[in-house]
């Protein structure tokens, strides 16, 4: 099992009401047999859950729930190695993202053991939207015959994704993204002076602090620009589709895709409101401006929905150079103004 325990193990500011309130329902013996916690990527629901899991195994925990961290409970948390704490996440070395049938069936069966150490088994699947039919399936015959001594906790970004027979038989805690003025103390507090600025990060993140910490971190930054620099020469008809998508080779279709979607909504908004206040990518917004006049706004939605399409096939096996170039192609169309509805 993978570690659950942050580095420093610091409840996150915008944290604190939710995790309150979740051992407030524990100790109260208001928490169900099932939690689901969703929310958008990067503002911490995996920290939340296992929080959580290792607080119930935690033999001295504070007045708040906060885990001692020196009880044998607890060491055996920190290092992975909890027999009464279960995650179940998808494997890394298949070809898909996917959480089989197999895994959760195996997962299940630990609901019927007796807790080794802790007051009940915790299991965790993370995120619960990976699950294939086959295994949410599965899970859901487990869930509709609960067992007391054992506590399940789904994490997910799109809980939609989820059947409605699991959503309905979990409790839920929905966490939003935190307000601007938690966050950014909190990220600039991290990434400290002389870095990337922290509310630009923040924006680029979409309001996720985590998510804005893992760019400062990252060379993600660069990527980005090297995406941005090929989709802007495109749209002036500056480069060849074809050798940029070539050029974009070794980088992520889940970055590139989400990059060209937030462009594109920014060019979008800036062609109906020039001077709009707010957009995705501040930094950019000369360049963005460049290309809005000569986007169709009927086209450009168009094509919006072409790349929201392709996102979510981002996780599968695909052909990058045959994904970049008919993206690309479309792209050269649409800022020369010759995009037409028969596409």
């Amino acid at each position: 099992m993978q570690s659950l325990t942050p580095e420093g193990d610091e409840l996150l500011p915008w944290l604190a009401e939710p995790w309150q309130r979740l051992w407030s329902a524990y100790t109260d013996g208001r928490l169900g047999h099932a939690l689901l916690v969703s929310g958008p990527a990067g503002i911490g629901k995996r920290l939340l859950a296992g929080r959580l899991a290792r607080a119930i195994m935690c033999t001295a925990p504070g007045a708040d729930g906060s885990p001692c961290g020196n009880c044998p409970d607890c060491r055996l948390t920190a290092s992975g190695n909890h027999p009464d704490i279960v995650l179940l996440e998808p494997d890394s070395e298949a070809k898909t993202r996917e959480i089989k049938v197999d895994q959760v069936r195996m997962l299940c069966g630990q609901q019927a053991l007796t807790s080794n150490r802790g007051p009940r088994k915790v299991l965790l699947v993370v995120p619960a939207e990976a699950m294939n039919p086959f295994a949410a399936n599965s899970l859901l015959k487990t869930l509709e015959e609960p067992v007391a001594s054992t506590l399940w906790i789904l994490v997910s970004e799109d809980p939609a994704r989820l059947t409605q027979t699991i959503r309905s038989r979990c409790q839920r805690t929905q966490l939003p993204a935190p307000p601007e003025q938690v966050a950014l103390p909190w990220l600039r507090g991290c990434i400290g002076d002389g870095g990337t600025d922290p509310a630009l990060l923040l924006r680029l993140a979409h309001g996720a602090p985590l998510t804005a910490l893992a760019l400062a971190e990252s060379d993600r930054l660069d990527e980005r620009a090297k995406v941005f620099d090929g989709f802007v020469a495109v749209g002036l008809g500056k480069r060849d589709p074809v050798g940029v998508a070539d050029a974009w080779q070794g980088l992520e279709p889940a970055l590139v895709l989400d990059a060209l979607a937030g462009w594109l909504c920014d060019v979008l908004r800036l062609g109906v409101a020039p001077q709009a206040a707010h957009i995705g990518s501040p930094d950019k917004r000369r360049e963005l401006q460049a290309l809005a006049a000569a986007v169709d706004p009927r086209a450009g939605h168009r094509y919006l929905s072409r790349i929201l399409g392709a996102r979510g096939l981002a996780e599968a096996t695909i052909n990058k150079q045959l994904l970049y170039e008919s993206l690309l192609v479309r792209w050269a169309l649409l800022a020369q103004g010759q995009e037409t509805d028969g596409w």
